[in-house]
């Protein structure tokens, strides 16, 4: 049986709940056993720990339950000895010899992680997977550390040449090829994340509802995710007198920080505006499950949380790059025309209306979104060839 090593050194090292760290939770709890074995792998001083994808996926579900930086980190670093008690340590040389090929599966700049793939790569086969925004499709979501450039480049390029990668969108895969010209001889497959790590909820529908249509709008504030342009258009309804609510669900852009401005000028103004930070992994299924309207708006490389609104049966409106929307559309998510801010300021004034939203939800197909468990299987396969 093919063994697999995955690289777990960037989680340990920078913990954080992101879209990214639910893919590696879920790979590792979706880990097909009975058909590719694998171990995740964890620099340890002077040596490696190596545990199960069971171990994996408990320890990288801390993100969710806890996102304050500070004790996220405290929490990781001590499950993370905790494991080193009872889990094999082995030295380097241990390590190359063990495995039949190599995973690294989350986007890492740091160096030991970047040299020990490159290391890797001149015994086994070597994957990675490929997820959304490059430096040169969407420059304004990257701020990088002077002197890091170095290590950004040999990412990116390592991307370009390992011998397999699993994108999670078609639009993840094309973006490799033409832009980072991934050789299309090369396995480069597509896989789309899952949704079933969300309950299906219940929903009732009432003929006279009491309480204005609520909008829900979850994920950091980058540009590209166009969070201002959705608050302007959001403002300029509220200013026509159009009742409504809007929720920003999201940590704060870390490369604009006028928009983080604009939020919290428009929260101080307006009470029907609301910016919630640090959620943790209940909270978000809790506010989404809340909402009346999902927005998925701007350019996702997937977008998860399409799918998670979708599982609470909560309908989706899309525009832009949003492959997990048009995955779904349907069946819970309906496009709206563009992104002008016209037809935006149109969007929030026709979906105000409860009849509409009512119409929008019967269609809304929670069984239909795709499994994690076939995502796991797809990445197993390519990382051993």
């Amino acid at each position: 049986m093919p063994h697999v090593g995955i690289d777990l050194e960037q989680f340990v090292a920078d913990p954080y709940a992101s879209g990214i760290q639910r893919v590696l939770q879920q790979v590792a709890a979706h880990w097909p056993v009975h058909e590719v074995s694998a171990e995740f792998v964890i620099p340890f001083g002077q040596e490696y720990l190596l545990v199960s994808p069971e171990q994996a996926s408990g320890l990288i579900e801390l993100a969710f339950i806890d996102s304050a930086p500070d004790t996220l980190r405290d929490a990781v670093a001590h499950r993370v000895s905790e494991l080193a008690e009872t889990s094999l340590r082995v030295r380097l040389g241990t390590v190359i010899s063990m495995f039949s090929s190599w995973l690294l599966p989350e986007v890492s700049y740091l160096p030991s992680v970047i040299e020990r793939l490159q290391l890797f790569s001149r015994s086994m086969p070597t994957a990675m997977i490929g997820y959304d925004a490059l430096p040169m499709t969407d420059p304004a979501n990257y701020r990088f550390r002077p002197g890091t450039a170095g290590q950004v480049s040999s990412y990116f390029r390592h991307l370009a040449t390992v011998d397999a990668v699993t994108c999670i969108s078609e639009y993840s895969r094309q973006t490799l090829i033409n832009r980072l010209r991934r050789d299309r001889g090369l396995r480069t497959t597509v896989a789309h994340p899952g949704g079933d790590h969300v309950h299906i909820r219940e929903r009732s529908e009432t003929s006279a509802d009491s309480h204005p249509i609520t909008f829900v709008r979850l994920g950091t504030l980058e540009a590209r995710k166009m969070p201002r342009e959705i608050l302007e258009a959001f403002q300029a309804t509220r200013e026509e007198g159009v009742e409504a609510r809007l929720v920003f669900v999201g940590s704060e852009s870390a490369s604009d920080h006028a928009i983080n401005s604009a939020l919290e000028a428009a929260v101080h103004h307006d009470n029907a505006i609301q910016w919630i930070q640090g959620a943790s992994d209940g909270e978000v299924e809790g506010l989404i499950a809340g909402a009346d309207v999902f927005l998925a708006l701007g350019t996702e490389g997937f977008g998860i949380p399409v799918l998670e609104s979708i599982r609470a049966r909560v309908p989706v409106l899309f525009a832009g790059i949003q492959p997990a929307a048009e995955l779904m559309e349907g069946r819970g998510a309906a496009q709206i025309p563009d992104l002008t801010h016209e037809s935006l300021v149109e969007t929030f004034r026709h979906y105000s209306d409860w009849s509409v939203v009512h119409q929008l939800t019967r269609e809304v197909d929670p069984k239909a979104v795709p499994r994690w468990a076939d995502f796991a299987l797809q990445v197993a396969h390519d990382s051993v060839g």
